[in-house]
Order: structure tokens, then sequence, then C-alpha cells
């Protein structure tokens, strides 16, 4: 399967999926940028009528049609963004889909479903651990060097509707012009389907949970940095056999593609960690139930999260207030948010608390909620000193990190282990510690004015 580069601008012919294309084809360019977004251009109208026979109200197809360099293009909800010329020779109307698909072929709308699906994360090599190749050498000796090629196990977990493997994707690449050899490790999900899977939700119920995995190990949202799919239900008549592939490449947004420099220590836990047949359905499962406390948890980790520690602190009260309730979808009535902590932290194995050293915290984080977030003439406080914030902050989502590793179907004693293990735990610890004097001493305030205004009304 050719692949169009990113970020470069290729020269492209659009239609209607139910026009003949040769016939009816308008031009104009095809962009993938170097985040996986996609952006078409028209540059044409036909009879007047505006670019590639849409009209008022300016609708596009389900589906477009377009070619580039004999590469077939799909766009899936294609939607104009803007428009300039009207409908003269000239003009340039902008479109973006929400996903497009490169191959071999054109789709029509009933056939965006896959049987079998490839995807690979930019993230996902540091989790996976493996090291395919081990280079032998002696040093200043030339003639010693050699590589072997180490064996990699397939593993695989059964999953909702099909199964799920990850498999080696490693190779080997010379380059004539620079004179030397690439080695490069790397490891891909797969899934494979017994029946067709729309492709919207094999974005939704596979792709985003292993997406979620990643995040919950490394701290950051990994980019989908390849995503291919294939059906055996497709039909393309005589001569079908001798096409060199049936596998579409997927382009949409799901992250950045730069992938940061990080060690293996600063991942919560990894592919070693895992029983992979065991814990990789629940997780799947997990993200789906969990779904609303982990938007709360993205949130917490995108790069250019806004609103300061305030803000932080109130997405983590949400994100912890969100998981218990889906955890325990049978509570009747509202839960204070102190019982919810307590029950959070007995299911985890209490790691909170052995930093602290006390229980109290949980109660004075309820109490700097209710402060802080629902406002008051005091509440200027914790905008003149953060430390309450923060400590709070990074106390929850510590609990949640711990917890999840359980609702995957880890003890709570290895969780704890894995959170612990952490090479920068310690700051977390230390970001709790160092700051919890502040907390209690606002939790005390608050409870002072609260004593002193019962006693007011009683003396009334």
């Amino acid at each position: 399967m050719a692949l169009m580069d990113t970020g470069d601008l290729h020269p492209a012919r659009w239609s209607r999926p139910d026009e003949a294309h040769d016939e009816t084809a308008v031009p104009g360019t095809y962009l993938v940028d170097d985040e996986g977004r996609v952006e078409a251009h028209l540059h044409a109208t036909r009879n007047g009528y505006g670019p590639v026979g849409f009209g008022p109200p300016r609708e596009l197809p389900p589906v477009l049609h377009g070619e580039s360099f004999r590469e077939h293009l799909t766009l899936v909800g294609a939607r104009v963004v803007a428009s300039r010329g009207g409908t003269s020779d000239m003009c340039d109307v902008t479109i973006r889909p929400d996903y497009a698909l490169e191959g071999f072929a054109f789709l029509d709308q009933d056939e965006l479903a896959f049987t079998e699906v490839r995807v690979r994360f930019t993230d996902q090599d540091v989790w996976t651990g493996w090291n395919r190749f081990a280079v032998k050498y002696q040093h200043g000796a030339l003639t010693d060097i050699g590589v072997e090629l180490r064996f990699v196990p397939r593993i695989e977990a059964d999953v909702d509707q099909g199964v799920l493997r990850l498999v080696d994707a490693s190779y080997v690449t010379y380059d004539p012009h620079e004179r030397r050899w690439a080695f490069q490790v790397r490891s891909m999900f797969e899934f494979a389907f017994a029946r067709p899977v729309a492709i919207n939700d094999v974005f939704d119920r596979y792709v985003y949970p292993l997406q979620v995995a990643l995040l919950s190990a490394s701290g950051r949202m990994p980019g989908v940095a390849s995503m291919a799919g294939t059906s055996n239900a497709w039909e393309f008549g005589p001569g079908a056999e001798q096409m060199p592939t049936k596998w579409f490449q997927v382009r949409r947004f799901h992250g950045p593609l730069k992938t940061p420099a990080s060690t293996d220590l600063k991942y919560l836990h990894r592919l070693s960690d895992l029983q992979f047949d065991v814990h990789m359905p629940k997780l799947l499962r997990a993200v789906d139930v969990h779904r609303f406390a982990l938007s709360h948890y993205s949130l917490l980790h995108a790069e250019r999260a806004a609103g300061g520690n305030l803000a932080r602190f109130g997405v983590a009260t949400q994100l912890i207030e969100a998981f218990d309730r889906t955890l325990h979808p049978h509570d009747v009535g509202d839960m204070a948010l102190e019982k919810r902590l307590k029950r959070l932290e007995d299911e985890s194995g209490n790691l909170v608390d052995e930093i602290i050293g006390n229980r109290k915290w949980r109660t004075e984080i309820a109490a700097l909620r209710n402060f802080a977030l629902h406002g008051d003439v005091h509440a200027i406080e914790v905008l003149r000193d953060q430390r309450p914030l923060v400590a709070a902050s990074e106390a929850l989502l510590l609990l949640f990190e711990v917890r999840f590793l359980v609702a995957v179907g880890l003890a709570a004693t290895q969780a704890k282990e894995l959170a612990v293990g952490r090479v920068h735990h310690w700051t977390i610890a230390a970001a709790i510690t160092e700051n919890y004097a502040a907390l209690s001493a606002v939790a005390e305030r608050t409870r002072v004015r609260k004593r002193g205004k019962r006693a007011s009304r009683s003396s009334i």
C-alpha cells in the first residue's frame, strides 16, 4: 500500500460517489498535516452550481471520492469550512472530513467497516519494552560486530467481537547515501473481528481504549502513528485476487505524533507488568465504563491545559466523583466526597493515607472543594496561597491512578508498588506532604468559621 507523505500538498481530483469519477471530477488538493489532520481543497465548479455538484444549502455527500497519483481517496463526513470565489471557475473551497481512507479503490458509505485493524501509537514501544536486536561487538574491532534477532512471542487476548494481538513490526533498512544500517524496534496492535465493525466503532470502542491505556502508563495522550484496516466482506469483482493489498490507510487526528524522550522508569505500568490476555480485555471494558472520568484524566494531562491550580483541582474532584460513581453504579443518593475518598482508598491499598500519615485529608479535601469551588467571601484565600490546591490535586490524581489499575484487574498491592516504583514518585509525595499543612490550615479555618456562624445563629 503506497502511503501519502504527511505534510506534503498533493494534487487531487474530486467527485461525488454517485457519479463517474473520470467524467465529473474537479481539480483540487489533498493534505495530511504532521499530526494527521486532513484538509482538501476544490478549485473548480461544475455547470456553475458549485464544486462537485453541491449547491445551496452547500452540503457535501456523506463520502467524497478523490484520486491523487493513482492513489484512491475517500473522505468521510466532509464539511465546508471556507470558500472563496463563489461559483466561478477560480473558486477555492476548503473541506475538512472526520477522517480519510487511502488505498487501492473508492469505498462507498455502506463499505465503511473493517474485519482487521492495525494500529501503532507514538509511545507504545517504550511501554512494550521489546528489544528485538542484540548487537554483539568488541571495542575497536569492527570485524567482531554482529546483530542477532531476538525472538518475540506473539501475544493475544479475546475481546468483544474478536481478538486483540500485540505483534512485532520491527524492520531493518539500509541507507545507501549515508552508508549505514538502521534497526528499528516497533510493535503493533492488531484486531481481528468475527464480522465487520463500523469504522466509527473501531475508533470509539477499540482504538481509544488502547490510547487511554498508554495515557495511564506514560501520563500523556499518545498519537496514532499509523492505522490501517481491511475487510473480508468487500467484493471488488474479477481480478481482485491480483491486487497487491486490500488494506486502507486511515487518516484522522488522534493526538500529537511527536514522541517526547522518556525513560522506562517514568511509566506507571508497562507490558511486563500486565497479563495481556487477562488485563487488556478488562482495560477495554473499564475505559468504556469510566469514559467520563477518563475525559477529565486526559484533561489533567493535556500539554496545553489552562486555568492554573484552581481549575486543576476542580477537574480532579470531578474525576474522582465520576470514577467512584461508575465503579459503584448501584449506590442510591448523593454520597459525600469524603466517603467516596475513603472507599476508593480502602479499595486501592491506602497509599495516600500512608504518604500523609493520617486519614483527615479526606475530610479536608472535601472542605476545600466546598470552600474553593463553590466560593464565598473568603475563597480568595486559595488564589493568594495555592499550596492547598497543589496538595489536594496531587493526592486525588495519585488515588485515581492506583484505583484505575485495580479496576483493570491488578491487585491493590501490585498497583501501589507500580505507583511507588515510578522514578518521579518522590516528587508526587513531596508535593503532597510539603503542602499538606496549608491544606489542613484552610480546612481548619473553614471549620472555625462554620462554628462561629452556628453560634451566632443560636444566640439570636
